[in-house]
């Protein structure tokens, strides 16, 4: 009996309240998409930042344009800037940023205002899915969701940041293909299913955490539609179709690498516990901090790596807080799930798409990122717009478009939607560039061996430098203090190593630049750049064989080392290896086709050589690419 009238509650629900027009519709969704158009507008002139380099900037294959499709398609996410084995397959991001490359090259602004447009549309798609879902409820619910997801903070991370529009697209086109399948399971058209199954795959190609929509979408299903409908749950089985296609490509392109990828304790704490309790209870203290950043958004950091978060043991307090509130909630998920809670399906909707970033099942690159948080975000802004409209009793209030902004719910959230956007547009400052982001970040994470490692790295490069020249030599001390920082964080940490005998190169301690370079090396034999960087020092003391060993070097262990080829090409000419340094120069040209140095050395090549024809040609190549080379013979 109580059954059937909980049934007759929610028929009741889906007719309470009408409707709104869909021209109403329309107007939410174009306010929507300009709220999130707003809060992320002041990124549009920022650079390229942290991961963008390795990305787009320095990625060869990116940089070849539409031409290098082909090859992104056929290899790992970051062929184009490492030769390390790469166990991430995410090729239609780098698709979208060859496209980009080609029409607007080395030009970020076009990648940063795509990145906002994407989020705009992922906003207004998921007021769509809301919609459907709670067509028996008022319009408020929706709304609310939407705006607490479009306007808070975490997101800033990335928006803001180019390289991270694969989290974007990845819940872009997840949204899209749950909303083709609730379409299909209405209209039953094959087209939708198949359009579905197509849009879902698009996901996946974009970054592999969309696989986790493959548990959600049941659940969606079985919380959202009545017994008629539900039986559209077993539509996901098709799902198993493009994860089966996505893994064949993915198996194509890189095989089965993932035991070759090495995680390090600089990346993820996590390696660096002593064992698997300590381990465990230091993934739930961060699992904790993933909800506090929800709950308070300030302040904001790019880098949480060791050892700003410390390895915990199970008696640690915070350990146990975070134990007791996930504990809470999943009783709430299992209490309300009979009952179809909206609470449980967010708090389940938070574990299912949390689970992929936890390092409970499985160890990834990073123990801690804000960015993860922005599709688990979701239920949050879900779950706190269900109570704070349950609380004023209007879930099947029916409002139109003028009282929705002046409801009690709108009212009592606009405090927190402007915090909100204050905290959003002046984050979105601290990254307009990497120097500008670590400058913002240093004092919030001072214990991260990675930033202060970068925030040296951006202070000899964007403070002490100016085109390639020492220009303010105190800045290559500070730069050396973080430097040293972060390797006493962490002793073993190679590439601190490397930057302090770069350091100390520029300025003209070579001695001590080697002595830092053979430490490196002793930590990470494979290190292209350091034996690059030694090649350097040997050359300029005249010591050319010694030079000519270190660039073997550097291009044996990475072979599209582009650099490493140029300069290997110019010990080959200085010893009167012609062929040898021709061979060399186009090695460079084949992984940095811009290179105009390298087609000029050509030229100059093939003229010692006595080849007037093939000196023209490369010289003509050199000049295309800059002018400026024409009178440097």
């Amino acid at each position: 009996m109580v059954k059937n009238k909980k049934q007759l509650q929610q028929k009741t629900k889906k007719t309470n309240v009408q409707k709104p027009a869909r021209k109403t519709f329309f107007v939410y969704y174009i306010f929507i998409f300009l709220i999130a158009f707003v809060a992320y507008a002041n990124t549009f002139k920022h650079g390229y930042v942290l991961d963008d380099f390795s990305v787009i900037k320095e990625n060869f294959v990116v940089k070849q344009g539409t031409a290098g499709i082909s090859t992104i398609l056929k290899t790992g996410y970051r062929y184009g800037y490492w030769n390390s084995p790469d166990n991430l397959y995410r090729p239609l991001p780098l698709i979208m940023y060859a496209i980009e490359w080609q029409l607007w090259p080395d030009n970020p602004t076009p990648g940063h205002v795509i990145n906002v447009l994407l989020f705009g549309l992922l906003c207004v798609l998921l007021f769509k899915l809301l919609q459907k879902l709670f067509a028996g409820y008022s319009v408020l619910l929706p709304m609310m969701a939407t705006l607490i997801f479009a306007l808070h903070p975490i997101h800033t991370e990335v928006v803001a940041n180019i390289k991270s529009r694969d989290e974007i697209m990845a819940f872009l086109f997840s949204i899209g293909s749950i909303l083709l399948l609730l379409s299909y399971s209405e209209k039953k058209s094959t087209l939708k299913l198949i359009s579905a199954l197509f849009i879902y795959l698009l996901a996946l190609l974009s970054k592999e955490s969309a696989i986790t929509f493959l548990a959600i979408i049941p659940f969606l299903f079985y919380f959202f539609y009545d017994k008629k409908k539900k039986s559209a749950a077993f539509l996901t089985v098709f799902y198993l179709i493009p994860v089966l296609i996505f893994f064949a490509m993915r198996y194509r392109a890189i095989g089965n690498q993932a035991h070759l990828d090495e995680t390090s304790m600089v990346d993820n704490l996590l390696v660096a516990a002593p064992d698997f309790f300590t381990r465990t209870a230091t993934a739930i203290k961060i699992m904790g901090l993933y909800l506090w950043k929800l709950m308070v958004p300030y302040p904001l950091a790019c880098d949480y790596s060791y050892n700003q978060i410390k390895i915990v043991s199970f008696g640690d307090f915070y350990v146990l807080i975070s134990l007791f509130v996930y504990i809470g909630l999943a009783v709430i998920a299992f209490l309300g799930f009979k009952k179809k809670s909206v609470l449980s399906f967010s708090v389940l909707f938070y574990f299912i798409s949390m689970s992929i970033y936890s390092n409970l099942i499985i160890t990834i690159g990073s123990s801690f990122g804000e960015r993860f948080l922005f599709v688990p975000s979701f239920a949050f802004a879900l779950a706190l717009a269900y109570l704070i409209t349950k609380l004023f009793g209007m879930l099947q209030k029916e409002i139109n478009l003028n009282q929705l902004f002046t409801s009690k719910v709108f009212l009592t959230l606009l405090p927190l939607f402007i915090i909100y956007i204050g905290i959003t547009m002046s984050r979105n400052k601290d990254w307009k560039s990497s120097l500008s982001l670590y400058e913002a970040d240093i004092n919030k994470s001072p214990e991260s061996a990675h930033m202060n490692y970068y925030y040296g790295l951006e202070i000899m490069k964007g403070k002490a430098m100016e085109n390639g020249e020492v220009t303010k030599p105190k800045y290559l001390d500070t730069a050396i203090f973080y430097f040293r920082r972060a390797r006493t964080i962490v002793p073993s940490f190679a590439d601190a190593y490397d930057q302090l005998g770069l350091a100390y190169f520029r300025k003209n301690e070579w001695d001590k630049a080697l002595a830092y370079y053979d430490t490196c090396l002793t930590l990470a034999p494979g290190k292209s750049i350091t034996y690059s960087n030694m090649g350097v020092i040997y050359f300029q003391n005249k010591q050319y064989d010694k030079a000519l060993a270190a660039y073997e070097n550097a291009v044996r262990f990475d072979p599209k080392f582009s650099d490493g080829w140029m300069n290997l090409g110019s010990t080959y000419g200085t010893l009167g290896k012609y062929n040898e340094a021709i061979a060399a120069f186009k090695k460079c040209i084949e992984y940095n086709p811009q290179n105009a140095m390298a087609y000029y050395f050509i030229g100059i090549t093939y003229q010692n050589l006595g080849d007037p024809s093939n000196a023209s040609y490369f010289l003509n190549q050199a000049y295309a690419l800059n002018p400026s080379l024409k009178g440097k013979q």
